[in-house]
C-alpha cells in the first residue's frame, strides 16, 4: 500500500518561477560587507560666502584670522587679532573729548585776535575818555582838584566794567562754540562707531544670505543624488515584487497551495488501473471506457483539497 499526502508548498507549476526569482534575490546579496556610504545622508560643506560673512564678523570684533576645515568648512580656529572691536576706536576718540579741558581744541584760532582787537578799541575809547574830561576840567577851572580828581577815578570804573563785559561777552560766545563743537565731534565719533557696525553688519548679513542660499543648493544636490543611490539600490527590489505580486494572489488562492489532508490509502494495482482508465478512456469512449474502470472505486477517500486524487478521479 502507498501512502501520498500533501506537502503544504506551492503547486509544482509555480516551481519554475519561484526558482528565477530565488535566483534573482541571490544576485542581489552583498558578498561581504555591505557599503551604505551613497545611501546615507550627507551635509554640504560651508559656502565660502559664509566663511567670508563669519570673517567679517570675527574681525569686527577683534579676531584675527579665521581656520576652517578643509572638508567640511566648518571654523577650525581662530587667529590672534587685535582684541578691539571695529567700534572701539571711536568710543575711545569719544571718550577722551569728553574731558572738560578738550574744550580748548575747538576754540576758534581767530578768537585772540578777536579779543586783541576788541581790547585796542575799548583803550582807545578809555583813552579818548580821559582827554575829554581833563578838557572839561579845565574849562570849568578844576583841573587838578579833587573834584576832577573824583570823577576820573568813577570814568575809569565805569570803563572797567563797560569794558570787562564787552571782552566776557565775546569770551562767552568762543567758549559756548567750543563747547558745540566739542560735543558735535563726541556725537560724531560714536555715530561713526555706529554707523561702522551697521554697514559692517548689513555687508555680513548680505554676504551670509548669499552663503545661505548656495549652500542650500548644494545640499539639495546632495539630498537629490543620495535620493537617486536609494532608487537605484531598491529597483531591483521593487521589480522583483512585481513580478511575485501576480503569483502571489495565485499563491493565496486553494489552488495553488496543497493544503494537508488525511492520507488516502490504496493499492498500486487500483492507482495504475485509474491512471490508465484516466488517460485512454476517453479515446475508448461508450461502454468500453466504463468497463475499463468498473469496480476500481477507492476504498477510503477523505481528500477535500482541489488537486486531491478525487479531483484527478473525478470522471471515473
Amino acid at each position: 500500500m502507498a501512502v501520498t499526502t500533501s506537502t503544504g508548498l506551492p503547486a509544482a507549476f509555480l516551481e519554475p518561477f519561484a526558482e528565477q526569482i530565488t535566483e534573482r534575490l541571490a544576485t542581489l546579496l552583498p558578498e561581504g560587507p555591505t557599503d551604505v556610504s551613497a545611501l546615507t545622508p550627507k551635509v554640504a560643506a560651508v559656502s565660502p560666502l559664509v566663511q567670508a560673512a563669519q570673517q567679517r564678523a570675527a574681525t569686527q570684533a577683534g579676531l584675527g584670522q579665521l581656520q576652517f576645515d578643509s572638508t567640511t568648512g566648518e571654523v577650525a580656529g581662530v587667529g590672534t587679532g587685535t582684541g578691539v572691536a571695529s567700534f572701539e576706536p571711536f568710543v575711545q576718540e569719544a571718550q577722551r573729548l569728553a574731558a572738560p579741558d578738550q574744550y580748548q581744541a575747538f576754540m576758534s584760532p581767530f578768537q585772540t585776535e578777536v579779543l586783541d582787537a576788541t581790547q585796542a578799541l575799548l583803550n582807545e575809547q578809555r583813552a579818548a575818555g580821559r582827554a575829554g574830561q581833563a578838557a572839561d576840567a579845565i574849562t570849568a577851572g578844576a583841573f587838578g582838584g579833587g573834584r576832577e580828581g573824583v570823577r576820573r577815578a568813577e570814568y575809569e570804573r565805569q570803563r572797567d566794567i563797560y569794558d570787562a563785559g564787552i571782552l566776557a561777552n565775546l569770551r562767552q560766545q568762543g567758549l559756548q562754540r567750543a563747547q558745540t563743537l566739542q560735543q558735535q565731534a563726541l556725537a560724531n565719533q560714536i555715530g561713526l562707531g555706529q554707523a561702522g557696525q551697521t554697514l559692517g553688519a548689513g555687508a555680513t548679513q548680505q554676504l551670509g544670505a548669499a552663503g545661505t542660499g548656495a549652500q542650500a543648493y548644494s545640499q539639495s544636490v546632495l539630498d537629490a543624488i543620495r535620493q537617486g543611490n536609494v532608487l537605484a539600490e531598491q529597483f531591483p527590489i521593487q521589480q522583483i515584487q512585481s513580478l511575485v505580486q501576480p503569483f502571489g494572489t495565485l499563491l493565496s488562492g486553494a489552488q495553488a497551495i496543497q493544503t494537508p489532508t488525511t492520507p488516502i490509502v490504496e493499492g498500486p494495482g487500483l492507482t495504475a488501473a485509474k491512471a490508465f482508465g484516466s488517460t485512454f478512456g476517453a479515446i475508448a469512449g461508450g461502454p468500453q471506457q466504463s468497463n475499463l474502470t468498473a469496480g476500481f472505486q477507492p476504498r477510503q477517500q477523505q481528500s477535500t483539497g482541489n488537486f486531491g486524487i478525487a479531483s484527478l478521479y473525478g470522471g471515473i
